[in-house]
């Protein structure tokens, strides 16, 4: 989780007023307590955070595979830089599918260009496209990305790949989140490393 992907989540959460919320992949590293702590976004909902192994921010232990809820259990759901360590991504897709309402949204974000690093093991890197396939039944849908402006850094080989998507067309919350983010830019753009300006120069 970085600083830049928080704060693109508090600016979709703005826009959310959901009264479920499930978090898959919950489970917060000692250093990013509060950089993934995501509770308080959504503080009139009750929310369940679930990851395949115990520690802070796990409410309940869960494979993502094989969710145990009923269908149409939440109104929103996030799964935020989890999918990489997922073995079988196309079958969490389908389980965040089942288990969100008809009415409801996802949150899904993973890696493009990002280090080898476990959790508990690392599988997968993703384009805005190969992320926005595993869940095309979805109606509505934003893809956006987040990375350092190397160049054309976020066009070209981003850091961060960001899913917002709805069961039910909804393209007015679309168009006001796209606003949101486009008015918030340099808030959830990161700046040039200095040795990379001297390098320029």
């Amino acid at each position: 989780m970085t600083k830049q992907l928080r704060k693109a989540i508090e600016i979709l959460g703005q826009n959310l007023t959901p009264m479920t919320v499930l978090e898959i992949g919950s489970r917060q590293a000692k250093n990013q307590k509060k950089l993934a702590n995501f509770r308080s976004l959504f503080p009139a909902a009750k929310y369940l955070g679930t990851d395949m192994i115990d520690g802070s921010g796990v409410d309940q232990v869960a494979d993502a595979e094989n969710l145990p809820f009923t269908d149409a259990s939440f109104d929103l759901v996030l799964c935020l830089e989890t999918f990489e360590h997922a073995r079988k991504p196309w079958l969490v897709a389908a389980e965040i599918e089942r288990v969100v309402s008809d009415k409801g949204i996802i949150i899904v974000s993973s890696q493009q260009n990002f280090p080898l690093h476990k959790h508990p093991a690392d599988y997968f890197r993703y384009t805005p496209y190969g992320l926005s396939s595993l869940f095309e039944n979805f109606k509505s849908r934003l893809v956006f990305t987040i990375s350092p402006p190397f160049g054309n850094e976020v066009k070209a080989n981003p850091q961060h790949v960001v899913l917002l998507a709805t069961k039910r067309e909804d393209k007015k919350l679309i168009v006001a989140v796209k606003k949101d983010l486009i008015k918030n830019k340099s808030a959830i753009s990161v700046h040039k490393p200095y040795r990379h300006r001297l390098f320029d120069l």
